[in-house]
């Protein structure tokens, strides 16, 4: 499916003026030629980019320039393009702390070197320009042992290594790849039709439904996190892969036509920060069957989280929030099948890909295919869901919850990729939220300690949304009324919803009694955990524990907590539930943190002075 797509993808964006040969190529140096193929200097090419992280400050990134040259060889032998841009060809050269040598174990920088003077200096023999004879004559001047120690190397120092050059004449004008006389020369080598496979060498491509010759070796793919050299997405060397004596790839049949357009065109889309985005050790990429769809991809990249892409760098977090919000009530209004002035199709059918790098393999996690419009439509949902506060519409997007899934403790830990998968895959479906999501984040609020100075740290509005979200979206999925709202429910008798709240008044009283003492620990330091799953092993102890806090506060005040606390045992019917399921837990949690949210955003002494103590 995923290869079917991107070879469908490759054909709308035809328009893009790529002629077959040739292929994107990002160069970090220009080398300034002399008309004596001499090097005059090497300069460097690359831009400053101003873009927004996750925390909304704004960094800088150097990024390379982005040329057209000759289709690049894919093999992993020694094997030199036309018009090279690997430092090890051009230069015969590595780079060591004491400088630049040619002497390697294996002498691969000087059998490289000379692979590409031959290759070269045979397809430039009979073509003439300024640039093509300058580069020619540098071909056949340039002797490794004797350039060790160029100025113009020197200077590039550690950058030297994996960096990507392209050529030029001094002042930076004729850059080689766009000269005409070579341009002519190229396309006539290109030009030249293959010869006739054999009737027997066809198959039926299983993508394009035509006999053609079948790839042997797929394509490498620049994939973000894997091989500097490049992944594979079908690739079978070993013998336990093959069947009916068929070898390598021909066991796919997949035609060599197809394999250069879906290679193309996911190198194409991994390499623009439009079409991807890396959450944790996943990597998404995504786009939309039309010739233009940066509005769409602009849309869902935004919903991944920060960083933002180019064409919103520099604005502001809350303006970034602000358009989306807008761009989500209009597309799920109903009835909307075109927004013109965002550029967005409801209609564009919308391909989201999640993937992982194996070693030299990609995997993909999963494929999700839908009309834009549908997408909007259960992301917008998805945000209803994870929303704990009715007054709160800004984005969660899923690089935070990935985030609140680890240890905040841990500078190592990631969020497995088969969790953040199904997760996404829920999102984008609009089903239940897998059970591993429930309890991960469950877990996590019993577990973690909030710090000296941040006490939203085991538990804040991201991780009560999740919980919520996940509740809620069982309950919808058994045609069950949605059990947790926005904020405290009076009518919400369920035990372990009112065991969580019962516990945040006794934490308040806590609190309270101890003021303007600020408390280095509180019950919820010591207890929450246990309640959280044993609440009548705790929560009796705690009953005991308030009515001494009680004592301490004013006397309309412990009237008011008095009240609460008998109106929530009313409900338990005087009595605490003695384990809680993973579900149960989960409503303890919403349940403390809407009766938290509901004492210290109104002084619950109404009447009396007003609460001036600080939210945790």
């Amino acid at each position: 499916m995923l290869i079917q797509a991107l070879c469908e993808y490759a054909d709308k964006q035809l328009e893009s003026n790529i002629p077959e040969g040739w292929q994107e190529q990002n160069i970090h140096f220009r080398i300034l030629l002399t008309p004596e193929g001499e090097i005059a200097d090497i300069v460097d090419v690359r831009t400053k980019e101003v873009y927004t992280d996750a925390r909304g400050k704004e960094k800088n990134r150097i990024l390379p320039k982005t040329v057209i040259l000759p289709e690049r060889t894919q093999k992993t032998c020694i094997d030199s393009n036309i018009i090279e841009h690997r430092p090890l060809y051009i230069f015969g050269l590595n780079y060591e702390k004491d400088g630049f040598t040619p002497e390697d174990k294996t002498q691969k920088a000087r059998k490289s070197h000379a692979a590409f003077v031959k290759a070269n200096l045979a397809f430039f023999e009979d073509i003439h320009s300024e640039i093509c004879d300058a580069y020619r004559r540098f071909l056949e001047a340039w002797e490794p042992e004797r350039m060790s120690e160029h100025p113009a190397l020197s200077k590039l120092g550690k950058d030297y290594k994996g960096a990507y050059f392209g050529f030029c004449l001094e002042g930076l004008r004729c850059p080689l790849e766009e000269d005409e006389a070579f341009k002519a020369a190229y396309s006539e080598y290109t030009s030249v039709p293959p010869e006739e496979p054999a009737e027997e060498t066809t198959v039926i491509c299983g993508i394009l439904g035509e006999p053609l010759t079948p790839a042997r070796i797929h394509d490498k793919v620049k994939f973000p996190g894997g091989n500097t050299t490049g992944c594979v997405m079908v690739g079978m060397k070993e013998p336990a892969f093959e069947s009916y004596g068929k070898t390598q790839s021909y066991n796919s049949n997949i035609s060599e036509r197809a394999m250069k357009q879906y290679t193309s065109a996911m190198n194409r889309l991994l390499s623009d920060r439009n079409h991807y985005k890396t959450i944790e050790d996943l990597v998404l990429m995504y786009f939309a069957m039309k010739s233009d769809d940066s509005a769409e991809c602009e849309w869902f990249g935004a919903q991944l989280g920060y960083p933002m892409p180019d064409s919103l760098k520099g604005q502001d977090v809350k303006r970034a929030d602000a358009k989306l919000d807008t761009l989500g009530k209009q597309m799920t209004g109903g009835g909307v099948t075109h927004l013109p002035e965002q550029g967005l199709d409801e209609d564009a059918t919308f391909y989201i890909v999640g993937m992982t790098p194996n070693s030299s393999r990609i995997c993909q996690k999963f494929i999700w295919r839908d009309s834009f419009g549908n997408i909007v439509r259960n992301l917008q949902q998805h945000q209803t869901d994870l929303r704990i506060h009715p007054d709160t519409t800004r984005t969660i997007y899923f690089s935070q919850i990935a985030k609140e899934l680890t240890s905040p403790k841990s500078t190592s830990e990631k969020a497995p990729p088969p969790l953040m998968s199904s997760l996404m895959l829920a999102a984008l479906q609009g089903t239940p939220y897998p059970t591993a999501l429930l309890s991960t984040i469950v877990r996590r609020v019993k577990t973690d300690s909030d710090g000296e100075n941040d006490h939203t740290t085991k538990l804040n509005d991201v991780r009560a949304g999740i919980i919520k979200a996940c509740l809620n979206r069982k309950s919808r999925s058994q045609n069950r009324k949605e059990e947790i709202k926005m904020a405290w429910d009076e009518t919400n008798q369920n035990p372990a919803y009112l065991c969580g709240g019962l516990f945040a008044v006794y934490e308040k009283i806590q609190k309270d009694s101890a003021a303007p003492v600020k408390l280095n620990r509180t019950i919820k330091d010591s207890y929450f955990a246990s309640a959280c799953s044993c609440p009548s092993v705790i929560l009796p102890r705690l009953e005991k524990l308030s009515q001494n806090h009680v004592k301490k506060l004013k006397e309309n005040t412990a009237v008011f907590y008095q009240k609460l606390i008998n109106a929530l045992m009313n409900g338990l019917e005087g009595g605490f539930p003695s384990t809680l399921s993973l579900e149960d837990q989960g409503r303890f949690i919403v349940g403390y943190h809407q009766m938290n949210s509901r004492l210290y955003t109104k002084s619950p002494e109404q009447n009396t002075e007003p609460n001036t103590e600080q939210e945790d």
